[in-house]
Order: C-alpha cells, then structure tokens, then sequence
C-alpha cells in the first residue's frame, strides 16, 4: 500500500504514525509546503516571546521519522489531485497513492483593507515562517497593532507585549476572546490584559492603513482614528483550506466534508482530518470548523487507522481550550454562549476567579473556568460521558469529589444515559 497524507502539522503527523501502528510495510509520504519538520503550532507564541527555543518545538526528532520508514518531504506544494490516476502533483513530480489523507489546515483570513495588501510589515500569526519574521521586525521602539483579539490575537499580542514599545489590538466584536469567553468572563480578562500593558478598541475595525513605500506607518479605524503602526499583525481569523479538494471534485461546505466517525470523504479512498475539515459537536449537532489541536491529533489518528484497515472511530468532538496570559489561567469547554430556554447557568466568583458552568435540562454542556482550574478535568468528563447531574450528590459547583463523579458515572451507565 502507498499512503500519501498532504499537511505536516497535528492531524498529518497523527495519521502517519497510526498508518505505521496498523502497517508495518506500507509506504509513507507526507507531504508539507512549509520548509520544516511538524512542530508544535501552539508554541510559537512562545517562542515569539522567547520562551522556547526553535530547536525545542519539533514535536519530533528527525531520526524518528526514519526510524518508522515515514518519508516527509518539506517544501512541498501540492498542485493538484488526479482521483482518477490516484496520483499527488509537487511541480513537475507526483506521487502515486492508494490511500490519501488531506491534512491541510487553515490559512488566515484577512479582511478587505486600503492599503494593506503586500505591505512589508504586515503580517498574520499562524506558522512558524511568519513568527519568525514577526520575531525579526518587533523590537523596544515597534508600535504594534493587532487586528483580532481571538485566541491567535492575543497568543500574539501577549507575545509582542514584552518586546514592543506598545501593542494595541483592535477587534470588532465588543468584547475579546469572543468565541471562547462569556461577557462577564471577557471583561475579566480585558482587565488583567490592560494591566499587563495591552491596549484595546473594541467595536470597532482597520479600514486602511498610511504607509511609506512598503512600510505601513499608521492605520484608521472605522471612526477616524489614526493609530501609529510599525508592525501590523493579521490576527481575524482562519478559514479553511480546502481549494486541493474543491479542485479534486470531493464534496465541501465550509470546510471538507467527511464521514464524521471514520473521516472518510465523498471518496471511498481519500481522508480528511484537521482544521480543514468540518466536525459534529457532539453537545447541539451542530457541524462546524473546530479547529483545536486535540481534535486534529484525534481525527487524524482515526483517518490513519482507517486508511490502513483498522475500525478506529470518533465518538464525539467538542471544543476546549486551556490557555494562559501573563499567569491568568483559563479553561473552557462546550456550549459557552448557547441560546435559548432549554439552557441555563451558574456563577461563582471569588476575587480573581471565575466560574460558570452551562446546562442544558440536567447536563451539564459548558464550563467557563478562570484560576478555577482544578476541577476541569471531572467537569469535561461530565459533559463527554453526557452525565445526568442529578446523580451527583452534593452541588456541582463546590468541588464534586471523585467518588462524587465516578458514582454518577456508574449510575448514569446503568440508567443508559452514556456509553462507556
């Protein structure tokens, strides 16, 4: 068997070692247009900031690869899909597949804005190419603007905060980390954020920039204001790639559109996972992008398992986040802004720590946790084994008890409400 996976990073890399787990034969090529081994995406904020170095981020050695037979091929740009030919083109080169998995990714989204396009000093947040290069330019005297004050937004914001002269983030939303934080949780955060030296226009958006030759040297919001700029960071959002599939004839809305437990697409002999694919939230049915690392390492691990013959399936995906600003922890998991009667919450604060958690009927569906972190393990698996609350013996929000939990489990099995 020829296994060819397109895309390097979280789903590319899980597909190939779970093809290698369930084929200790078959050939192995990945194929990724980036210039460097896979590497850990969420680490380059960090190393922006220099927190970690280059060399530390590789999620594996080069002697691993060899070892497990798996031929990676960097600098390599698929051109295009020949389905019929069951061929991958590079250029002039192309590559015979049995099995494909498209493990493409998202690429930045990048709103229309006067004078912006191909400016040296603009630039998104996303690869390790483009960090570099934002390492290169940021500097003590930089005025720095970030558009977005999504998770990719502020990951970069927080970074640039400890170099630059000053940061400013413009979002257009009214508040920051929108799609993962409720708006009291958001405010929290905007609060320790500014006192951190981050600066914010909220409601608001760049509708062209001022520039010398090829530099952009300030940009103008919605409502005139003029902002100096000598670093601009393209931080909206990602959407998808999926114009290899589109060309490729595989069916696509939104994203690639796959069997949703064995990743499998509109072709019987090609697999999608990651980023660019479209995923069911397993809490409201919904088919949406979730574009996380875990779920990308968990469908490409099935897409891989399936291609080599194993029954590897997924279950349910959901979204979380943990993540970090200048030592402010925050956890989020499920439904955090859901809509409508069938749903309620329940809020406890405590000085600087914050705790939400969504329900829907008797189950639990959401959490928004900050510096409340310690029970976010048992919290996820309530919402992942669909755990009937009423099981639990005392109040879910003070500190439910292992025990607590494991008996709602036991009960909840017998009851048919989850599978285990």
């Amino acid at each position: 068997m020829k296994y060819v996976i397109i895309g390097a990073s979280a789903a590319g890399l899980a597909a190939a070692e779970a093809i290698r787990r369930n084929d200790k034969n078959g050939g192995i090529t990945v194929l990724t247009e980036e210039a460097y081994l896979p590497y850990s995406r969420p680490e380059i904020s960090y190393y922006l900031k220099g927190k970690v170095k280059e060399s530390d981020m590789y999620l594996r050695k080069a002697s691993h690869y060899k070892s497990l037979n798996i031929d990676i091929a960097v600098s390599s740009r698929v051109t295009a899909i020949d389905r019929e030919k069951k061929v991958v083109r590079v250029g002039r080169k192309s590559y015979q597949y049995d099995k494909l998995c498209l493990c493409t990714g998202s690429k930045p989204f990048v709103p229309p804005m006067k004078n912006v396009e191909g400016k040296a000093n603009a630039l998104t947040f996303l690869d390790l190419a483009s960090t570099k290069e934002v390492k290169r330019l940021a500097g003590k005297n930089t005025r720095a603007v970030v558009i977005g004050a999504g998770l990719i937004g502020m990951k970069a914001a927080e970074g640039l905060v400890k170099v630059c002269k000053s940061v400013e983030v413009v979002e257009l939303a009214t508040r920051v980390l929108p799609s993962i934080l409720d708006e009291a949780s958001s405010k929290q955060v905007k609060k320790h954020l500014e006192s951190n030296g981050i600066k914010f226009h909220l409601g608001t958006t760049v509708t062209r920039a001022v520039s010398k030759g090829k530099q952009i040297t300030s940009v103008v919001l919605k409502d005139g204001k003029k902002i100096n700029c000598d670093l601009l960071i393209l931080a909206v959002g990602v959407r998808p790639q999926t114009e290899l599939a589109e060309k490729a004839g595989l069916e696509v809305n939104r994203g690639i559109v796959t069997d949703i437990h064995t990743m499998q697409t509109s072709d019987k002999d090609i697999y999608s996972a990651g980023d660019c694919c479209v995923s069911e939230d397993m809490l409201d049915g919904s088919r949406k992008i979730i574009a996380l690392w875990p779920n990308a390492v968990e469908q490409g691990t099935v897409a891989g398992t399936q291609m080599a013959g194993g029954e590897l399936i997924i279950d349910g995906t959901y979204s979380v986040n943990a993540i970090d600003f200048f030592g402010l922890r925050i956890c989020t998991c499920g439904l955090i802004n859901a809509q409508g009667d069938k749903y309620s919450d329940k809020i406890k604060t405590d000085g600087k720590s914050y705790k939400r958690l969504v329900f829907e009927n008797n189950r639990l569906v959401g959490f928004v946790l900050i510096n409340s972190s310690e029970n976010a393990g048992i919290y996820t698996s309530l919402i992942a084994n669909k755990v009937d609350i009423n099981t639990l013996q005392k109040d879910i929000m003070d500190n439910p008890s292992l025990f607590m939990f494991d008996k709602a489990i036991r009960i909840s099995k017998l009851r048919g409400g989850i599978q285990i």
